[in-house]
Formats: structure tokens, C-alpha cells, sequence
């Protein structure tokens, strides 16, 4: 009869170990699996700051690449960075006023953008001078 209670008191302290150690290695995995999900968010997080920092790199330096659609240099024209709506504005006594928006890779206009684009070429653009007296 101890025989038969001491193989019990074994089988249900193994069976215990057994559930202890699988539970430890389901908290582990999941632990784990927690641990690779945070570090794949930073990395997206880091590439997109990375896409975001090129982007303004390509903007900043964009009027001096050759192909750039107005002429920076020509005398009398002045070409400004306002940066938000758009990037650029040209001023050129002979060709007018030039809207320039910098995207670079798969970037597209944002809605804002988009619309203020319309409205330049429906021609609803105006001029105001503002006195301080």
C-alpha cells in the first residue's frame, strides 16, 4: 500500500513539473514573441524617421539638382522656401508665379495639397497689400 501511494505522490509531483515546465515555456514564448513585436515596431518606426529625414534632405537640396522646373539663378527671380503647404514658390518677373510641391520615392500630394493645387489652376489665386500704419 505505501508502494502505491508513494508511485502516486509521483505521478501527480512529475505531472505537476511537467504542467510547470510547459507553462514556463508558453510565458517564455510569449514573452518573446512580445519582446520581437516591440523591436519590429521601432524598427518601423526608425525606417520611417529615416524616409521622413530623406525627404527633407531631398527638398532642401532639390533646386540645386539640374532639372529642377524653374530657373534658380536667373536674375530678377527669387525663389522661396515656405516648406508647409508647399515647398517652394518662384517668382519670375517674365513667367509669372510658380507653386513648386518636393516629393521624392512613392510619395504623393497630401489632400491639402491636392486641393490647393485645384485652386491654383482654376486661377483662384489673388493679390492683397496689407498697410501698417
Amino acid at each position: 500500500m505505501l508502494a502505491t501511494l508513494t508511485a502516486g505522490w509521483v505521478r501527480l509531483l512529475a505531472g505537476g513539473w511537467v504542467s510547470a515546465l510547459l507553462l514556463l515555456l508558453v510565458v517564455a514564448l510569449g514573452w518573446g514573441l512580445v519582446s520581437r513585436q516591440r523591436s519590429l515596431r521601432r524598427l518601423r518606426s526608425e525606417l520611417h524617421g529615416t524616409r521622413v529625414r530623406g525627404g527633407y534632405v531631398a527638398e532642401s537640396l532639390a533646386p540645386l539638382i539640374d532639372d529642377f522646373p524653374v530657373d534658380i539663378g536667373k536674375p530678377g527671380c527669387a525663389t522661396v522656401f515656405l516648406g508647409q503647404p508647399v515647398d517652394y514658390v518662384h517668382f519670375d518677373p517674365d513667367e509669372g508665379v510658380t507653386f513648386i510641391e518636393v516629393k521624392s520615392g512613392s510619395a504623393d500630394l497630401s489632400a491639402r495639397q491636392r486641393r490647393f493645387r485645384e485652386l491654383v489652376e482654376e486661377g483662384r489665386v489673388r493679390w492683397e497689400t496689407y498697410r501698417v500704419d
